[in-house]
């Protein structure tokens, strides 16, 4: 349902749709979560999912008031937030104007995110924490200790088979939680996690409640899209059962594995879950690597490590852990990892003889990677629509923060700083020269020819730099289905 109806009497609708859920409105671990906080941070996209999160919410909030004063307690307070990402332009808007709206209609407070101009190219991967760093910020200034979201029961089996496809353990496989929770962060709740999207949708029907439907959900060149609208129905229809409810049930007991084993790390390697500065090498080997990846990953996210260091690179640091190798060192953005015949530690780049080069590092499609310049470099494979082909052949890419080249099947690249005799030839060149020779072309100074990434394929071809277009070996011809979206981020100019 698109369009709203000019005259809706809201609180009303909010108590007829908590009536018909009756009391099985919300997820039964997320129950215990709501009753005791005092004020929530209802993330509300205007689809239908976020806004019946919001109605049986508002339902619920008026149902406890009383039983809250009788005990002296506050009620529970909602503060409705919107992130804009501006992707389909005027629809974008009207979607936070209806949600603005739907706050004004219950009193409820509201805040609005929009995404920044500066912030031109993105992957889903980047605009999905976009929106969770708006959350974030939103809940603590709120004083919200818990943001909650509307994910739904089909969204389990979307996102398991994306994450297969990426390769994940019990963690990524558990996700999405009903409860979730991150040290000094507001823990997220997910309250609609055991009802599926069609009884959704028809709860909302029934009680005359309008939504915003998305039009680009239609869009099957969209992963997510033709998961839902072709692979999972045809999945059904070969095994003759619904995977939907099967998958949910792994969730749950991925979950109870992953519940399991991070509390037996926490038992076995103390140290790592402390955070100390320098772990003993040879208490990690002792270990199942089940036990030493979780906590090798709960050591790099207190040193603010963990989003440097991606899946490729956390296999390599857990192999060199365990192997006889005596010295190693691997960059993690603005930190080395270093590995000696006794310990694992950390130092900060600044403190190092090391010159402000750009160190080594991989980067594998869906898994972006701060590089040791502080920036960011994603992968993203990408369907081919007529809208993103058109772009490409009009020249609406900016190549200073992204690329788009052929997929040719390679899933991990090797981003490294320029070398004398580098060669490059980006597409509409006359031919290939030397990378320096387009340095002084482009006027870029030589302190900042160290710190681009050159993005390099197995063959160890420069595909793309920052600010050039891709390699004319990798361009999209007219028959390409497929392509991989480079983008690159960074606080500084080129």
């Amino acid at each position: 349902m698109s369009n709203t109806p000019q005259h809706i009497n809201w609180p009303q609708a909010a108590d007829a749709l908590r009536k018909r859920l009756g009391p099985d409105a919300f997820e039964p671990s997320t129950r215990a979560h709501l009753r005791r906080a005092d004020r929530v941070l209802v993330a509300c996209s205007g689809g239908a999912d976020s806004v019946f999160m919001l109605c049986a919410l508002v339902a619920y909030a008026k149902e406890t008031k009383e039983a809250r004063e009788a005990r002296d307690c506050g009620g529970l307070q909602l503060h409705v937030a919107h992130y804009n990402h501006r992707w389909r332009g005027e629809e974008s808007a009207a979607d936070a104007a209806f949600v603005k709206s739907l706050a004004e209609a219950f009193g409820l407070p509201f805040v609005c995110g929009t995404r920044p101009d500066k912030e031109a190219a993105f992957t889903e991967t980047t605009a999905r924490a976009l929106r969770l760093d708006f959350l974030r910020g939103a809940a603590k200034s709120c004083g919200c200790k818990y943001i909650l979201f509307g994910h739904q029961l089909d969204d389990i089996i979307e996102t398991q088979l994306q994450r297969l496809a990426r390769g994940c353990g019990s963690d990524g496989l558990a996700a999405p939680r009903p409860v979730a929770r991150f040290g000094g962060l507001a823990t997220h709740l997910r309250p609609l996690l055991h009802l599926r999207a069609g009884d959704i949708r028809m709860a909302l029907n029934a009680t005359s409640i309008p939504w915003c439907e998305d039009r680009s959900n239609d869009d099957l060149s969209i992963a997510r899209n033709a998961l839902r609208k072709q692979i999972i129905p045809d999945l059904a229809d070969a095994l003759a059962r619904d995977p939907v409810l099967g998958a949910a049930r792994s969730r749950r007991l991925l979950e109870e594995d992953a519940d399991a084993l991070d509390a037996l790390a926490r038992q076995r390697l103390p140290a790592a879950y402390a955070h100390a500065a320098t772990l003993e090498r040879s208490t990690l080997r002792k270990v199942p690597r089940a036990l030493l990846r979780r906590a090798l990953a709960e050591w790099l996210s207190g040193h603010q490590m963990i989003t440097s260091v991606g899946a490729s690179a956390m296999d390599i640091l857990i192999d060199t852990v365990c192997s006889t190798r005596k010295s190693y060192r691997m960059s993690a953005g603005t930190c080395y990892i270093l590995v000696d015949a006794d310990s694992l530690s950390w130092e900060a780049l600044e403190a190092t003889a090391a010159p402000q080069a750009l160190q080594p590092a991989t980067v594998q499609i869906g898994e972006p990677v701060f590089l040791s310049t502080g920036a960011l470099i994603a992968v993203e494979l990408v369907e081919l629509s007529d809208d993103l082909r058109s772009q490409i052949t009009s020249g609406a890419i900016n190549p200073q923060v992204e690329a788009m080249i052929e997929a040719s099947g390679q899933r991990v690249f090797k981003v490294r700083s320029w070398q004398p005799g580098d060669r490059f030839y980006p597409l509409g060149a006359p031919g290939r020269k030397k990378l320096k020779d387009w340095f002084i072309d482009r006027h870029i100074p030589q302190a900042e020819r160290k710190r681009l990434p050159l993005v390099v394929n197995d063959s160890n071809e420069v595909v793309w730099v920052p600010g050039f277009p891709p390699a004319e070996s990798c361009k999209i011809s007219p028959t390409t289905k497929q392509a991989l979206r480079l983008t690159y981020r960074t606080t500084d100019p080129l």
